[in-house]
């Protein structure tokens, strides 16, 4: 079912897009609620943030707006704006009080967003406004990981990493087990770039990066700070196959994150069916057994 809006609110919409300051100012003059909620809780400061309206953020950050305010996604202004490459918005959205490290939902920030996306211009202006590199998403990851895991040296020199022989498309390092089977070296997962490397391969869906590490002796079953694994990434994500594929090569099913939640559950809360049935037939000896129904998931 849609939402209704009165006629000021449409007015207000159509002006935060497109940069009408008459009107906005209008409507403060006439006393409107400029920071009202609109379709799917987002504010009219959101809407001018996407369109990169800075005149118009202006104008309503200084007549109340909430500038840290989410919408029903857990986007804020800032994080519109950086999502768009708005970098206008961004100095006066942080300059004017924007949280800069404030998460979405995902627990991606402003900066881990830029990273991702490889928006260089983006990351050197959050860089310079005080970005902190080193905050981590949910699954473990920080803009300064992600930018390390990166073959483009350009983003690296914004975090000021320097290159090393292994970016240089060296092997990774190995020692000859009693077996004779090459292994990789017993490294803490977190500082070792080809672990992170593999996380980020499982959280894609990139299953060649995948069995192409495995074949290396990565470590499968190596956690991130919070205690994600390769299979809970691949899991989050949606991607079957990669998920599948790890069970082959040793995923442990019934590792719990931080939180004491497995593959498994994460499979349920995000409402995976074929997946769920996957891990529970071909992994774990123990299924898990979820307090949440994915109709109660989705409706949440």
């Amino acid at each position: 079912m849609g939402m209704t809006y009165s006629e000021e609110q449409k007015q207000l919409i159509t002006a935060a897009r497109n940069g009408d300051a008459e009107t906005i100012q209008k409507l403060i003059d006439d006393g409107f609620d400029i920071d009202c909620e609109l379709k799917y809780s987002a504010t009219a400061l959101m809407l001018a943030a996407a369109r990169g309206q800075d005149e118009i953020c202006k104008m309503l950050i200084k007549a109340g707006a909430k500038i840290n305010r989410r919408n029903r996604f857990g986007a804020t202004p800032l994080l519109e704006a950086t999502e768009k490459g708005h970098l206008p918005v961004m100095k006066t959205l942080v300059e004017m009080g924007a949280e800069i490290n404030l998460p979405h939902n995902n627990g991606n920030t402003p900066l881990l967003t830029a990273t991702m996306r490889r928006e260089r211009k983006t990351i050197k202006m959050l860089l310079e406004l005080g970005a902190d590199p080193e905050v981590a998403n949910f699954d473990g990851w920080t803009a300064r990981g992600w930018a390390e895991a990166e073959s483009d040296f350009t983003i690296q020199a914004l975090f000021g990493i320097k290159r090393h022989e292994h970016e240089h498309g060296a092997q990774p390092p190995v020692k000859k087990e009693d077996d004779g089977a090459p292994q990789r070296q017993p490294k803490n997962p977190v500082q070792d770039t080809f672990w992170t490397v593999f996380m980020r391969a499982a959280s894609s869906g990139d299953i060649s990066t995948v069995r192409r590490l495995a074949a290396d002796g990565i470590e499968v079953n190596g956690q991130s700070p919070n205690g994600t694994t390769a299979l809970m990434a691949a899991v989050k994500n949606g991607h079957a196959e990669v998920a599948f594929e790890l069970l082959d090569l040793g995923a442990d099913v019934d590792l719990a994150d931080s939180d004491g939640i497995t593959a498994i559950e994460w499979a349920k809360r995000k409402g995976q069916a074929m997946i769920v049935k996957g891990l529970e037939e071909r992994g774990s000896t123990h299924p898990a057994e979820s307090t949440t129904t994915q109709s109660e998931t989705v409706s949440a």
